[in-house]
């Protein structure tokens, strides 16, 4: 007699009823003689069946009023031993696997013998792989095996990259991204040109468009390499710098403007109070500082020369007549009452 016992997960708690069925069939196989839960695994319960046939069944589990707790499946064989349950059965998903044995695993990988270790004997350790050298290991012979790099050398691969002219490219190419790099790296390069007009502020140059104005212009090349200074015009390939350099630049000076924004003083100055503006308050102030000093002296010698109850001062600024009347003196004889008027 085979005891299949049955492990499945349900509420903790409960009084249960454990029942097999043949997958899609209504009918009860059996009803399991007991069913127990675990004493420290909360909600494991073991259902036991005897002689069950071997198979995939579906286990149901109900509580004493007959309301569903859990529904597992569970693959039988008719032997004595616990079994546990699953969401999907084993048989199921097992048979999406590969179902070729050992012989049919070499069998699809090329191996004719079941001896793995005849099949890669070859292989060296580790310890031998990094003890061997291309010649020692005779995978280069030097003195027999060429490499040919048809009629160019490595040299001329060289000379040849590096005297490529870079141009735009398709979208997406290594060319585009050298292209995209280089042109974020400086606007323009060039030279300059040969005139006598040429001076340390203005100077001719090989640039064909009137623009990069605002932008910087270092030279990398002749006396001037590594000074920068920012642009204020291109007319003509004729560049005007915004501050001039420390001596004339000569013919034949590289240079690269770079895409750089430099705003000249004049510009910075727009936004800022002009020099108009500063003379204008400046004149203000000396105004106010004049005004305060004529006032307080003609108060102080006022206030010295006190005689009356009641007195009248005038005061005249910038064309205008101050005045300041006092209504009398108080007990301690100092003035009250001060009326301030523009006339």
């Amino acid at each position: 007699m085979a005891t299949q016992s049955v492990e499945f997960s349900a509420p903790s708690g409960q009084t249960v009823t454990a029942r097999l069925f043949t997958a899609g069939s209504d009918t009860v196989v059996q009803t399991a003689s007991a069913v127990t839960e675990a004493t420290n695994r909360d909600g494991v319960y073991t259902a036991t069946f005897t002689d069950a046939a071997a198979g995939l069944y579906r286990l149901i589990a109900t509580n004493s009023g007959g309301t569903l707790l859990a529904q597992w499946w569970v693959d039988l064989t008719l032997t004595t031993a616990t079994f546990q349950s699953y969401e999907m059965p084993v048989s199921v998903v097992q048979s999406g696997l590969s179902t070729l044995d050992a012989a049919g695993v070499r069998t699809a990988i090329g191996m004719a013998s079941a001896n793995l270790d005849t099949q890669l004997s070859d292989i060296p350790t580790v310890a031998e792989f990094e003890a061997r050298t291309l010649v020692a290991a005779a995978y280069f012979d030097p003195a027999a095996d060429l490499v040919t790099l048809t009629t160019t050398s490595v040299d001329a691969i060289g000379d040849a990259f590096l005297s490529h002219t870079i141009t735009k490219g398709d979208a997406g190419s290594i060319e585009r991204a050298f292209w995209q790099v280089s042109k974020a790296a400086a606007s323009f390069d060039g030279a300059v040109q040969t005139s006598g007009s040429n001076t340390g502020t203005s100077f001719l140059t090989n640039i064909s468009v009137d623009d990069y104005a605002g932008q910087v212009l270092v030279f990398v090349s002749g006396n001037l390499s590594g000074q920068a200074r920012a642009i204020a015009s291109v007319v003509s390939g004729v560049v005007t710098v915004q501050s001039q350099f420390t001596e004339t630049p000569a013919s034949g000076d590289e240079f690269l403007v770079l895409p750089q924004q430099v705003y000249s003083v004049s510009q910075i100055q727009s936004g800022l109070a002009t020099s108009a503006a500063l003379t204008v308050v400046d004149g203000i102030v000396d105004q106010l500082k004049t005004r305060s000093g004529y006032t307080l002296s003609i108060l102080a010698g006022a206030i010295a020369n006190a005689q009356n109850a009641a007195e009248a001062y005038t005061i005249t600024l910038d064309g205008t007549a101050y005045g300041v009347t006092y209504s009398g003196l108080d007990s301690s004889g100092n003035r009250t009452g001060a009326t301030l008027t523009e006339t």
